[in-house]
């Protein structure tokens, strides 16, 4: 009789938030994701050789420190599924789930905030991966930024980067059954291309409004929140990562053929130091009678970086322009913005468990 393989097909993975300042101690995880790939997760113990003199060949080596692992989880962004929870780890700062709208007899729907908090200590998962010849768990995790662009066929993706603690595939917390009865969301509301808008003005000017929609042929944002991870005495792995430096906001738009707003515009702004605001708005479909699903992204100040802005000439009159801005802590809120700190991310959803 053949063996059974082990195909992706087979896999499950699942997280939970683990408990406050709970570093190294695995939780049961409760929420299943889709992410497409185990991001080359390892277990990876650094041998301790001794090259002494006397001996003509290296003698037996012995297992020494586990090298932290540091994985990307990619895959399909969704109105509604577990990964806001990711984000909100990520930012460190949600607020309390209001209802967006509760319309008699139909679907709730609830608005998430999150904004990003002057640190992420203590937050963090516990990550397992069923697959199919074991669980591999990855016992805590910090989720230290996240990517959102446009993959194949205008399919919104999300990359979370993930700075962990150690492998295991002998865990007794998180077995096949763990991962098989988690929440597993459906695999529908995702997030497309066309269902985006975004919008940039002056932050001196008055609210954002559709005249201030640009078009952009590809926009990524990318945020990065620096962590140490320091190896301590009395344990193999390393202990919790704490902030260090400052969190980082940056998008890049990919403009279509040049034109004045695209290049005049864009050196003048470099030139000038000059600030904008912006938003990137998707609206997916109706969750109720009143209100859609959501997700919108709010930068109360950006500037153009030193290379904030490039104009490859490959071919004659196609130039395509890319703008490079990186969010800041704004001097003040500005119009239609109450708020100052670089980014807020802000979901309208069905979702209504807080994110922690």
């Amino acid at each position: 009789m053949a063996s059974i393989g082990q195909t992706g097909r087979g896999m499950k993975m699942a997280f939970a938030k683990f408990g406050t300042n709970s570093w190294g101690v695995a939780a049961s995880v409760t929420k299943g994701v889709y992410f497409e790939s185990d991001g080359g997760q390892q277990y990876q113990p650094g041998m301790v050789q001794d090259p002494a003199f006397n001996q003509a060949f290296l003698g037996e080596a012995t297992p020494g420190l586990v090298e932290s692992p540091s994985v990307s989880y990619a895959g399909k962004l969704r109105y509604d599924d577990h990964q806001y929870i990711l984000e909100a780890l990520a930012m460190g700062s949600p607020t309390a789930v209001a209802i967006s709208d509760s319309t008699s007899g139909q679907t709730t729907s609830w608005s998430h905030q999150f904004d990003l908090a002057t640190d992420i200590d203590g937050l963090g998962v516990t990550t397992a991966i069923d697959k199919v010849q074991y669980v591999e768990e990855m016992t805590s995790a910090k989720i230290i930024g996240f990517v959102v662009t446009q993959e194949d066929n205008g399919a919104m993706n999300q990359t979370f980067q993930v700075m962990g603690s150690k492998i295991t595939n002998i865990s007794s917390v998180n077995v096949a059954a763990t991962t098989t009865g988690a929440d597993y969301p459906t695999l529908t509301t995702r997030v497309v291309q066309q269902q985006g808008v975004f919008r940039m003005n002056l932050d001196s000017d008055g609210a954002l409004a559709a005249s201030d929609a640009i078009k952009a042929e590809s926009i990524t944002l990318t945020y990065e929140r620096p962590q140490d991870g320091p190896h301590i005495y009395g344990q193999d792995y390393i202990t919790e990562p704490a902030d260090q430096g400052y969190p980082t906001v940056t998008i890049e738009v990919v403009n279509p053929r040049m034109n004045t707003v695209s290049a005049n515009s864009a050196f003048a702004a470099i030139r000038s130091g000059v600030a904008f605001k912006a938003d990137w708005t998707f609206t997916g479909a109706f969750i109720n009678s009143t209100d859609n699903y959501t997700m919108l992204y709010q930068f109360p100040n950006l500037q153009f970086m030193s290379d904030g802005f490039l104009a490859s000439a490959e071919q004659a009159n196609q130039v395509k322009p890319t703008w490079k801005l990186m969010g800041n802590l704004a001097p003040t809120s500005p119009t239609g913005m109450a708020f100052i700190n670089p980014m807020r991310l802000t979901r309208t959803m069905t979702q209504s468990v807080v994110a922690f």
